[in-house]
């Protein structure tokens, strides 16, 4: 028992250290106070203002494919309509906000002139096909729950003379749908109003547009994180804690597993991040790769300062048997604490 003690002090006085004043990272040094804040608010609207005249639109995606996360693009090729009653025809002033590559855009009209429907409502179709922009919360990642958005704005009419109504009958995603490597979860849309809190350059009160945002919604499956993720991450943590099944008097080869075992991990977390953008904050699985990391270091520390050479017989086999304590301590450390990160997420 004195072995697993020991190991647990030897956790209490790292989470000391780092939590010693004297290691707090000097302030940096601040840039000057921004002049204003940001503007601009994107505010849901159940129901559209009285004033506007009613465009219904709707969408059906055909494709997704050439997901990137790391630079928060995906390409769509959909269709949406626009079915409408009023004098303003939307057509022409129709802009998908978040499409990027303006000169990769594919935009047709499916109907030579807008159709005059049997209800005197009037039909134009679209055939969109392109890049479009979406940042990514990585956070959860490989848990991740992500939406792909298409966004339409009205570019010229105000919220108040034109509001978008989403065609919810008709609206949805084809059964041949999919996103390689991806779940899908089926697919939200909501209407907005999107006050730019600036004019825009043309003086007078601030601009307001009528929006649409239609969302796939998709996961991962789990078997990408419990089979590509955690369980290469898991093997490399049995080969460094099996050090501990080895005799105490083989330094060198107790030394010599966590070593490897530490390099291995270091290459597996770098495998999995050369595919994310460069984030300013922890993901789930580098979360897991830290306390896979205390682990395989702490049982490197271990299996230096326990060594019995010199020692009689009976201190070895005291040796030994702690460390097959220590050793079923940290499997149970590394599942409690990768439940808890999961649970918390």
């Amino acid at each position: 028992m004195g072995g697993v003690r020991r190991f647990w002090r030897l956790v209490a006085a790292m989470a000391a250290l780092f939590a010693a004043p004297g290691l707090a990272l000097a302030a940096p040094h601040l840039p000057a106070k921004p002049e204003g804040a940001l503007k601009g608010v994107y505010v849901p609207v159940e129901t559209p203002p009285k004033t506007a005249e009613i465009v219904k639109v709707g969408f059906y995606p055909q494709s997704v494919y050439q997901l990137d996360m790391a630079s928060n693009t995906y390409y769509v090729d959909t269709y949406v309509w626009l079915r409408w009653t009023g004098a303003i025809d939307p057509t022409g002033t129709i802009e998908f906000t978040n499409m990027g590559d303006e000169w990769g855009k594919q935009q047709e009209a499916i109907l030579p002139e807008p159709e005059t429907l049997k209800d005197g409502s009037k039909y134009q179709i679209f055939r969109i096909e392109g890049r479009f922009v979406q940042p990514f919360s990585l956070a959860d990642y490989p848990l991740d729950r992500q939406h792909l958005s298409i966004l339409v704005e009205d570019t010229t009419n105000s919220s108040d003379a034109l509001a978008y109504v989403i065609d919810r009958a008709d609206s949805g995603m084809g059964r041949t749908l999919q996103v390689p490597g991806w779940k899908l979860n089926g697919w939200t849309a909501e209407t907005f109003r999107h006050d730019y809190g600036s004019a825009l350059g043309e003086g007078g009160a601030a601009t307001a547009y009528s929006g649409a945002r239609f969302s796939i919604d998709i996961t991962r499956p789990l078997s990408f994180f419990y089979w590509k993720l955690l369980l290469p991450l898991f093997i490399v943590l049995v080969a460094a804690l099996s050090a501990l099944m080895i005799g105490p008097l083989e330094l060198e080869v107790r030394t010599a597993l966590p070593a490897g075992a530490l390099l291995t991990a270091v290459f597996l977390q770098k495998s999995y991040s050369d595919g994310l953008p460069d984030l300013g904050y922890l993901i789930l699985m580098d979360k897991i790769y830290l306390v896979a990391y205390a682990l395989i270091l702490l049982t490197l520390i271990r299996v230096i300062v326990a060594n019995p050479r010199g020692a009689d017989e009976a201190q070895a086999i005291a040796v030994q048997k702690a460390d097959r304590r220590l050793l079923a301590a940290m499997l149970a450390t590394f599942a409690a604490s990768t439940a808890l990160l999961i649970g918390l997420r």
